[in-house]
């Protein structure tokens, strides 16, 4: 994007000041002007406390693969070597001034956190767990897109594609907890990339696309593990149902489907599960033309993967893959012949 004199506006500006992003800052900083050396940042002190649930979690859901169905807060809490059970709720409630779900009823104008019945303080935890596993991750990307001067949106947005499954397919389970929900910051991300930098933006008018599974991964849940949530849970099934954002719920379904493919499939690449949603990312972020070379590099790149990754596999998973890939091949292959 280029900005007013003819100066490169950076396309990273707009992802540091994501809500989610401000969450992440405000939750594991506190402004101190006597630590310059640092900035003038401190870390708070609960953020020990919070790492430690995450670390947790992640432990747990790596002993289940990644069912939640039987965890408790209390042996959560006992197992993060917490007395207080209630820290948890305090942590992750979105009443809690520190909490994601607060942050994000705050910030985002999209409805990236909403209350849903049913649902457990540890449905918070996870949500924010799976942020906190993912910042490394999103920090590497947007240095990426930084020391490549990238501010092309759908290079930005394919490439994000490839971190939240490699992110996937290095967490598997915890990707898979909640039914196999991105992490809110990769949707929020996109969602700013598919609008053009406009928070709330273009996506809003986009045709409705289906909520994904059963963990509505951009809508956390609402605590009920005590007499206050399960009536805060009552009131709210008394209330109608909040329009659908189509843009929302096309990007979570994309990010979704992306983790699913991840974790599920064996042997394959970031590269082949951006393959896999790229007419769906398509419709959600407007590509630019690419020239040939770079058209021919991408394939040949796709092309190098398979080729090191095929002999690696069992037969028939091979077999899946030409079922899957040999109609699509042909018809590339057809395309290219009809410009001869």
């Amino acid at each position: 994007m280029v900005g007013h004199g003819g100066s490169i506006v950076r396309l990273t500006g707009e992802l540091e000041e994501t809500a989610v992003a401000g969450w992440y800052r405000s939750a594991r900083f506190r402004p101190d002007p006597a630590r310059r050396e640092s900035g003038g940042l401190v870390q708070r002190l609960n953020w020990q406390t919070r790492t430690r649930y995450y670390e947790t979690l992640v432990d747990q859901l790596q002993a289940t693969g990644g069912a939640t169905d039987g965890l408790a807060r209390d042996e959560l809490a006992a197992a993060a070597g917490q007395r207080r059970p209630s820290t948890l709720y305090y942590l992750v409630s979105p009443r809690s001034p520190g909490s994601l779900a607060g942050a994000l009823v705050a910030a985002s104008p999209r409805r990236l956190y909403e209350k849903q019945r049913g649902e457990r303080v540890l449905d918070l935890l996870v949500t924010e767990t799976k942020v906190w596993s993912y910042w490394p991750h999103r920090e590497g990307w947007l240095g990426a897109l930084d020391d490549l001067t990238v501010i092309d949106r759908w290079l930005a947005a394919a490439s994000l594609i490839r971190v939240v499954a490699d992110w996937a397919m290095c967490s598997r389970s915890l990707a898979t907890a909640a039914s196999f929900a991105p992490p809110v910051a990769a949707v929020e991300d996109l969602l700013r990339l598919a609008d053009g930098g406009r928070p709330g933006g273009a996506t809003a008018d986009r045709p409705t696309a289906d909520r994904p599974g059963d963990g509505k991964p951009a809508n956390p849940a609402a605590p009920g593990a005590n007499g206050a949530g399960a009536r805060e849970a009552s009131s709210a099934a008394r209330k109608p149902a909040p329009p659908v954002d189509p843009g929302l719920a096309a990007v979570t379904a994309l990010l979704t489907t992306v983790v699913r493919t991840a974790v599920e499939a064996s042997g394959i690449g970031p590269a082949f599960v951006l393959a896999a949603v790229h007419p769906s990312l398509t419709s959600l972020v407007s590509a630019a033309g690419p020239g040939t070379e770079k058209i021919t590099a991408e394939v040949a790149d796709v092309m190098t993967q398979l080729e090191h990754q095929l002999p690696r596999l069992a037969a028939d998973e091979r077999v899946r893959i030409a079922d899957e890939l040999t109609p699509r091949l042909r018809a590339v292959l057809t395309l290219l012949a009809e410009g001869r």
